[in-house]
């Protein structure tokens, strides 16, 4: 186990779960004997968010003499940052001689913009591009090097594949920059993000080694009185009935697991929005009816990540999913079968929203959470097969370090096979010959075809990718 795994590490120790009159009855005792009184959650609270984050400020400049053609380049960045709303500033006079790019390296020096793109026009442009280049590096800035013309042999391509650039030659107008400013604006974000953590003990604050993500840690104590004040109002039945009517199944699910499950879910939120955070994980194995699975899920499908037993590193890895491709994270338990060579990802909290919080809901059924007998209730979500799916783990740290897998939905079982967790999803590795090759407890699965996205991330934002037996394309 690593220095980082420890500072952020598992481990229960709780109580198992009871019935819920005795449940509260010990939880007022442990709380010093405090009244919990019903309070309603109206639908006011469902709509409060996080308190608004900036986005990147990016310098865009090209180099090379005055040329038309740049035109159509230069619009597409401009309409990408718009788009993203990246405050962007765009130099419409090309830097054309050293004197300019040394110029325009001071000003990279006085302002540290949050990114840089550079367009590279010509071959001759060069000497220029690598002095703002080598200025922008001095100062950690990320950077998109758009090159239009690298069919040249003498041009060292292989340059401009280093650390901290994302390089795309671009014939065409527009091609990847999107994608390059959406890298530079996920590194922004991240940096302004805060996490809470849920465990006995006091409360406390400290920064993650990863974009220097603040890490809150809110006494158990607190949600567990939370969740006795929830009211079973309209808003709390209306999303009761929503999960209840949408499901295929309920297996073993009464009414009391369900508004256990709402008063769960409004509790969190109402600490997530008092705290003005954006993401949390929990000390939550052996809680009885306080475990918070099908909140997890609700705000995984709202892109708020949410990351079972105090795993950090998984709730980072998630983060980094909703600003780069949009789309919730699956946190889950690895096993491996190798007669098929197929990987298993199995998990109680699966978001029904895998495509983003306006796709439509996969099929899922209710289930009893899988590991106690107490009754508390959990999602079983069922992925379509032949789907891309992206596997990802961040290791926060010095220096942090990623892994990266792609591979293909082959079943998502009706009733797991392996891990023993609600929802269970076969997955074939694509660009790994050995199944046995994945490692990491607490992967991250997103539905999609992302592992170019997440690695030129990586090599954006100098994170040392381990991917153990990759036999992919560039970037390694």
């Amino acid at each position: 186990m690593g220095r980082h795994e420890q500072e952020f590490g598992c481990g229960c120790d709780c109580g198992c779960g009871c019935d819920r009159r005795d449940f509260l009855a010990a939880i007022s005792a442990s709380l010093g004997g405090l009244v919990f009184t019903p309070v309603a959650r109206g639908e006011e609270a469902e709509a409060l968010e996080p308190r608004e984050k900036q986005n990147a400020a990016v310098r865009a400049v090209v180099v090379g003499p005055p040329d038309a053609a740049a035109a159509p380049h230069l619009a597409a960045v401009r309409e990408s940052a718009r788009q993203q709303g990246i405050a962007l500033q765009l130099d419409e006079r090309p830097v054309s001689d050293r004197e300019q790019a040394e110029a325009l390296a001071a000003q990279l020096q006085a302002a540290r913009p949050d990114g840089l793109v550079v367009v590279v026009w010509d071959q001759a442009s060069l000497p220029q591009a690598d002095v703002i280049l080598a200025a922008a590096e001095a100062l950690r800035t990320p950077m998109v090097p758009v090159v239009l013309y690298l069919a040249d042999p003498e041009i060292p391509g292989e340059a401009y594949r280093r650390l901290g650039l994302y390089t795309m030659q671009a014939p065409e107008e527009g091609a990847g920059i999107a994608e390059g400013l959406r890298m530079i604006n996920t590194g922004k974000l991240l940096r302004q993000c805060t996490i809470l953590g849920f465990d006995n003990r006091e409360a406390s604050e400290t920064t993650v080694p990863f974009f220097g993500v603040r890490f809150r840690l809110i006494p158990f104590d607190r949600y567990a009185r939370d969740f006795t004040e929830v009211a079973i109002d309209e808003a709390a039945r209306r999303w009761m009935a929503q999960y209840a009517e949408g499901a295929s199944e309920r297996l073993g699910i009464t009414d009391q697991s369900l508004e256990n499950a709402a008063r769960a879910h409004f509790a969190l939120k109402k600490i997530l929005v008092e705290e003005q955070a954006d993401g949390l994980t929990m000390n939550c194995l052996r809680r009885g009816w306080l475990k918070p699975c099908m909140s997890f899920a609700t705000l995984n499908s709202e892109l708020t990540p949410a990351a079972c037993e105090m795993d950090v590193p998984a709730l980072c890895t998630m983060l980094v999913g909703r600003y780069l491709v949009g789309r919730p994270g699956f946190m889950h338990n690895m096993a491996v079968e190798t007669e098929r060579n197929n990987y298993y990802a199995s998990h109680c909290t699966c978001s029904t929203k895998l495509y983003g919080p306006e796709s439509e809901e996969l099929p899922y059924l209710l289930r009893r959470f899988a590991h106690t007998n107490e009754g508390s209730c959990a999602i079983q979500v069922f992925w379509k097969p032949d789907d891309p799916v992206t596997l990802v783990r961040v290791y926060p740290g010095g220096p942090a370090r990623m892994d990266v897998y792609a591979g293909r939905v082959e079943a998502s079982h009706p009733m797991p096979p392996v891990g023993g967790c609600t929802t269970n999803v076969e997955v074939d590795l694509l660009d790994r010959a050995d199944a046995m090759m994945a490692v990491g407890h607490h992967n991250v699965l997103f539905a999609g075809d992302f592992a170019r996205p997440f690695r030129r991330f990586a090599q954006l934002f100098r994170i040392a990718l381990l991917d153990t037996g990759y036999t992919g394309p560039w970037p390694l």
